[in-house]
């Protein structure tokens, strides 16, 4: 079989969405679909090999894993910025993998145009996403496509998990350095969507999301702080622009259910960028 890369990812809370009348299921999917279709969300779509899609699940594969990684994190940044503003915004969760992948027609289509794919890289990807025990909206990937691709594209995006074996993509950054400054005010909005949701870290079945979700933007924006502290990216805002320390300890001072260790480690981190432009 030939090797490519697959990004698959699917709606975190999907089936809890779902989870009622046959009614609710059909509009959660009709949400979702809509989402899927926009135009912004695709802008590189020509890029990609192929697209499939099964229910609340995307797969999307491209011969080339170093760029299905920096389209992967494009994506999924341009998805959170069609949910700002929305009460209750779709969150995704996926992993890219690079292996063996075999395209195939639909069991039931009489077309030979492929409708499915099969393979080691799409066992892989979806077992990274479902079995890693990492919760929140992330792209996960394998310690050894992180360390196979180039070195700075993986000292800029990636970072290794607190499971073995396996990376995330910070996607709230953008592909390269050099494109910070077109990414800016965007990165705040998200960034200001995450300290929103952590308002309900509490929660019994999504409240861990959340809670990464508003890690993890601190960590790009630590990322971030780094490179422009080497000389490696611009930066045109205050890092309190991105993520107020303020605002993040008065959602954690007035939000039960979040975790003291979790409370300290995010505070400390956004602290940390107080005083520094």
């Amino acid at each position: 079989m030939p090797q490519e890369a697959v990004f698959y990812f699917d709606v975190l809370g999907f089936r809890q969405m779902a989870a009622g009348t046959a009614e609710d299921a059909v509009d959660a999917l009709s949400d979702l679909a809509a989402l899927l279709q926009h135009e912004n969300l695709f802008p590189s779509a020509k890029k990609w090999t192929h697209r499939y899609a099964l229910g609340d699940s995307v797969f999307l594969t491209h011969a080339h894993p170093a760029v299905a990684i920096k389209q992967a994190s494009d994506l999924v940044f341009n998805l959170f910025q069609l949910n700002l503003g929305k009460p209750t915004p779709f969150l995704v969760r996926g992993a890219v993998a690079y292996g063996e992948v075999h395209h195939v027609r639909g069991v039931f289509l009489t077309t030979g145009e492929p409708a499915n794919l099969v393979g080691h890289a799409v066992v892989e990807a979806v077992t990274l996403e479902q079995a890693s025990g990492l919760r929140g909206p992330r792209i996960l990937l394998s310690e050894s496509l992180a360390r196979g691709v180039d070195a700075a594209l993986r000292d800029w995006l990636l970072r290794p998990t607190s499971t073995a074996g396996v990376w995330e993509i910070l996607w709230l950054l953008p592909a390269s350095p050099s494109d910070v400054a077109g990414y800016e005010r965007a990165m705040a909005s998200i960034c200001d969507m995450a300290v929103s949701l952590l308002a309900s870290g509490g929660h019994p079945v999504f409240g861990a999301h959340y809670r990464e979700f508003a890690m993890l933007a601190a960590r790009s924006v630590d990322r971030l702080r780094r490179f422009a502290g080497e000389g490696l990216a611009q930066v045109g805002q205050t890092w309190s622009t991105f993520l107020p320390a303020s605002k993040v300890r008065s959602v954690c001072e007035a939000t039960s259910g979040l975790p003291d260790d979790y409370v300290s480690a995010l505070v400390a981190l956004i602290e940390s960028f107080e005083g520094e432009t």
